[in-house]
Formats: structure tokens, C-alpha cells, sequence
């Protein structure tokens, strides 16, 4: 935590101020985790204009296995409208945590390879529906080991090429939820440079920042900012934002509240009270 600054303290930017936010181009980018049958979620991405210009689609945590018709309509009125839709794949660090890949093992081979395997789901089952590319979750910071300097960083690489392959238009994002080296901006469109709280990200955002951020083109880099209570925070976080370069920004009050025994809950399944607000502000 940033000296001097209390949990929560609301650091005034004032919005309209060109001294004090970057004018730069911004686009609200929506981690969608929520199903197209919960009620309008997903009609009301694309609005009001100009809505989210990007969206995870994410059935189960991942592409699961078979089509659902329900994506395949939301993916395809979403991007109708304007709204690019990317699909959600767990690379799951590459195996560092020792977390087993989808289809067992758990080297940065085992990993690559289960995530080759679920973006060929991706386009197998939504390519149709203008699938517009896919999100790398879970990603290291590091481009690689002490032993192999790159192989991180080659793995995403590699997997940026796959979806390439499929599309050379195609969105790629990876998302560490920290700021990862600058190796990691020749390996994807796009960074999650932070992913966490409002408080966080008023008070300890700086603090793991790599430099490179500071004169990276906006379009790499990605902020995601939950449990953002109120509609001042929300505006004060995306001002925020401007001034740390990010081109693609999400701030919601939903929050990360979890069941006994999880370590983490799903501050991504709905959208913010201040939903409208939010794109104005953005836009």
C-alpha cells in the first residue's frame, strides 16, 4: 500500500482536466462470465453506443465440449454490433503452479497443448458466429526460467501464432492480472496489466508496474478493476486508467465474494449497477 493513503481513499482526478488524464482512446473490454440465458446481460453489451468494444465469452471455463446455441447467438449479435467476442482459455501459468493441463500432465508442452486443442474448439464451434479471437487467462509474469530465459514467453508465441493461423485478424490477449515483462507485448494485442479491487488499484497499482508501460501503445494494455462501490469510484478509477496508459478498461461493483473453501469467487458475472454511466464516461 502506497504510503500516506488509506485503504479505499479516493484519489481525486478531475475527468475533465487535460493536465491530469492522458487523452487517449479507450474501449470498455467486459470479462463476460455470465450465461446468455441470464436475463439481458449479454444484449445489453453492445449498448448504449458504443458499448464494450470487446467481450470473453466464457461457458465453462473455457469452450467446454460441444456447442452451445445460446453462444453461438450471443457471440454473433454481439459482434453484429460491434462488440468483438474473444474466447476464454485457462493456460493455466504454464504449468508453475504445478496445475495439470486439461488433458493431464502439467509442462508448458502439456499446457500448450491443451490450450491449441481448446482454441481449435473455439473456432470449431463459434468461428461461425464471428469468434473474434481468444483470451490467454492465468498467465505468468516472467519470460521464463532460470534455465530457459524465454520459455514463457516463446509458449505464448507459439500460441499467438496458432490463433493466428486461424485468423490473422484475430484478438489475442493474455492475461497475467499483473504486469508482466516487457518480453510479453511480442506475444499478444493485449496485456491484463491489472486485474483487482478498487482499493488496489487506487493504492497499490505502482507498486509491480514494469516500466515499459509507461510508453507502451494503450491498445496493450488491459485494466480490470472490481468491487468498485459507488459511481464516483467508478469514474475516478477510469480516470485513473487514462492516466496509466490503459486503452481497454472494465470497472464493476461486483465483487469477489466466495463460498467457504474457494479461494476465489466470480466478480465477473454480471454487469455494474452503473452500466450506462460506464460507457458515457468511457466513450
Amino acid at each position: 500500500m502506497s504510503a500516506g493513503l488509506a485503504a479505499g481513499a479516493l484519489v481525486c482526478v478531475p475527468v475533465g482536466d487535460a493536465s491530469a488524464v492522458a487523452g487517449i482512446k479507450q474501449t470498455v473490454a467486459v470479462p463476460a462470465y455470465f450465461d446468455p440465458g441470464d436475463g439481458d446481460l449479454w444484449a445489453r453489451l453492445s449498448s448504449p453506443a458504443p458499448g464494450a468494444g470487446l467481450a470473453v465469452a466464457n461457458p465453462q471455463s473455457g469452450p467446454g465440449d460441444s456447442k452451445d446455441g445460446g453462444y453461438a447467438d450471443a457471440i454473433r449479435t454481439a459482434h453484429n454490433a460491434g462488440t468483438k467476442v474473444i474466447g476464454y482459455v485457462d493456460s493455466g501459468y504454464l504449468g508453475t503452479k504445478g496445475w495439470t493441463a486439461p488433458d493431464g500432465g502439467t509442462s508448458i508442452d502439456d499446457w500448450v497443448e491443451g490450450a491449441e486443442r481448446n482454441v481449435d474448439k473455439w473456432y470449431g464451434y463459434y468461428g461461425a458466429s464471428g469468434l473474434d479471437g481468444i483470451f490467454f487467462d492465468d498467465g505468468p509474469t516472467a519470460c521464463g526460467t532460470q534455465a530457459v530465459a524465454n520459455a514463457f514467453v516463446d509458449a505464448y508465441k507459439r500460441l499467438q501464432s496458432y490463433v493466428k493461423g486461424k485468423n490473422a485478424d484475430a484478438e489475442v490477449v493474455i492475461n497475467p492480472g499483473a504486469s508482466p515483462k516487457e518480453c510479453y507485448t511480442q506475444a499478444a494485442d493485449t496485456l491484463v496489466t491489472f486485474e483487482g479491487t478498487y482499493d488496489d488499484y487506487v493504492n497499490d497499482y505502482g507498486d509491480g508496474r514494469e516500466s515499459w508501460e509507461a510508453s507502451a501503445d494503450p491498445s496493450k494494455i488491459w485494466h480490470l478493476i472490481h468491487t468498485t462501490g459507488s459511481r464516483s469510484q467508478m469514474k475516478n478509477a477510469i480516470a485513473l486508467s487514462k492516466q496509466r496508459d490503459a486503452g481497454y478498461v472494465y470497472v464493476t461493483d461486483d465483487d469477489n465474494s466466495h463460498p467457504p473453501g474457494h479461494a476465489w469467487g466470480n466478480p465477473w458475472d454480471t454487469l455494474p449497477s452503473y452500466w450506462s454511466a460506464e460507457v458515457n464516461t468511457v466513450g
